[in-house]
């Protein structure tokens, strides 16, 4: 279940809508963590997607809240139909909206795709930190249809290397946002 949306300036039924919206899957440790951090430094609104580990989400959305940011965190099971129904349901309740999807876990994101062709705005990105896993052909063309970028990087971004690409992938989300308003 997701908790209140909360902001800087507290918890409240339905946050603010920030300029961004940014959906990190394992954003509760290592560059999902990292990523998710750096989106709300930048004025992303963002939801913390875990599975098993609550006080690691909750962990991760108090630091964004202690550095004036605005996160929710919602357990989601990626590979389950109605659980990724849910977590844009809760998101686009929460936000109204998503901007960007962040995928880092190991799991299958076949389902979590799908939801993201039929919620993500216009001119959206999503960023697949896990495998190598394809994209099916009618998701693909949907995402084409509404220009929708795909971003796909090798796992191996850890420890040595997380800081730089972390910085560069911010730097291209920055280049694509849609403009505010």
């Amino acid at each position: 279940m997701c908790p209140d949306a909360r902001s800087r300036d507290g918890p409240s039924a339905i946050a603010p809508r920030t300029d961004a919206v940014a959906i990190v899957t394992g954003g509760t440790y290592g560059i999902g963590r990292e990523v998710a951090r750096a989106l709300a430094r930048r004025g992303h609104a963002v939801v913390i997607v875990y599975l098993d580990d609550q006080r690691s989400a909750e962990a991760t959305v108090e630091e964004i809240f202690a550095a004036h940011g605005v996160a929710v965190a919602v357990r989601a099971d990626i590979t389950d139909e109605l659980d990724v129904e849910r977590l844009f349901s809760e998101t686009l309740a929460a936000f109204g909206g998503v901007d960007v999807l962040v995928h880092t876990t190991m799991r299958s994101a076949t389902v979590l795709y799908q939801h993201a062709a039929r919620h993500l705005h216009r001119r959206a990105a999503i960023v697949s930190v896990s495998t190598t896993e394809q994209i099916t052909n009618p998701v693909a063309q949907e995402l084409r249809e509404r220009d929708i970028t795909i971003i796909e990087l090798p796992p191996a971004i850890d420890a040595a290397g997380a800081e730089h690409g972390v910085t560069d992938l911010i730097s291209f989300l920055d280049r694509r946002r849609r403009p505010a308003g």
